[in-house]
């Protein structure tokens, strides 16, 4: 599967932020869903540490880090409705400003991740493996 190299220059990465990570948020929730933060805490070090981890991980590369994002963010349970979904935004939104763009599988993602779940096998790796699946450079 293809490698989407973290360049020497580590300042061309653009992470996500707090911010970027609260608008897509705000994109996803549907009308009548509630708003605002559950634990704070944990979504902030959901969103730190992908970049933490291609700071010191050998073998990284961008779709590695957007897998962080989705895993992250969807387990921290830091907002009181949408997680996945948020972090699911956030992941293909990373891999887009990074220049890659996550071509959909024909499957409906969203019951499949709910398995995941349900199955306690939602794994970065997992997650690492979608996303590679289906990222094409720009």
């Amino acid at each position: 599967m293809p490698r989407f190299e973290i360049k020497e220059d580590f300042e061309s990465i653009v992470f996500l932020d707090l911010e970027d990570v609260d608008s897509f948020h705000l994109e996803i929730l549907e009308s009548g869903e509630p708003d605002g933060y559950n634990r704070l805490d944990d979504l902030l070090g959901a969103i730190g540490r992908p970049k933490t981890n291609a700071c010191y991980e050998d073998d990284i590369d961008l779709v590695r880090v957007a897998a962080y994002y989705w895993h992250g963010i969807s387990t921290s349970h830091g907002y009181r409705q949408g997680n996945k979904r948020t972090a699911f935004v956030s992941a293909v939104n990373f891999l887009l400003m990074n220049g890659i763009q996550f071509e959909a599988p024909d499957k409906e993602l969203g019951p499949w991740i709910e398995r995941l779940f349900i199955e306690d096998t939602f794994t970065v790796e997992i997650l690492e493996d979608t996303l590679r699946r289906h990222a094409v450079w720009l």
